[in-house]
């Protein structure tokens, strides 16, 4: 089981690598991204985030008997429910065209992965791919909050630093 969850979670972390090097963005040291990316590519790659939390939360939901992984995946479809909201709105601001969010390859081959599983092994899952999943997103709205190019989403991805840092905070507590 475990020689599972960490194959899937190498196949995850190296379709993400595939990603961002189609993108030709890098990671530092720091967690953030090199180059800071374009409004537009800022707002594809938050809305994949968004919708990957919303969808792989819904779907623990299905099954997951754990109360506490129950509460966090609930507050995952509200708060990124929100940020998206929250980065449409930035992005009418600053008169840009919010793309509509989909699902990239690495966020679809890690809910599928998701959906292979029921109960305590989709639960222990779910949990890793959180873990992946918030700490790129810290890295992207962290990049961004810092060195973004437009006022409006600046100010959107700092709001979102904040939210993002508190969800890494427990689903780390929750995976110990």
């Amino acid at each position: 089981m475990k020689l599972l969850l960490a194959a899937s979670a190498a196949a995850c972390l190296m379709a993400g690598s595939a990603a961002a090097q189609d993108y030709a963005y890098t990671w530092t040291p720091a967690g953030t991204l090199t180059p800071t990316p374009a409004a537009p590519t800022l707002l594809m790659f938050a809305g994949a985030g968004d919708l990957y939390e919303v969808q792989s939360s819904q779907l623990v939901l299905e099954t997951t008997q754990n109360p506490e992984i129950r509460r966090f995946a609930q507050m995952m479809v509200e708060h990124h429910t929100k940020t998206t909201q929250d980065a449409a709105a930035a992005a009418m601001r600053a008169g840009l065209t919010r793309p509509t969010p989909m699902l990239d390859a690495p966020k679809t081959a890690m809910l599928n992965a998701l959906r292979m599983y029921e109960g305590v092994e989709r639960d222990r899952l779910y949990l890793t791919q959180q873990m992946m999943a918030h700490k790129e997103a810290l890295g992207l709205m962290k990049t961004y909050a810092e060195t973004g190019e437009t006022p409006e989403l600046k100010a959107a991805a700092q709001a979102t630093v904040a939210i993002v840092q508190s969800h890494l905070t427990t689903v780390e507590r929750l995976s110990r």
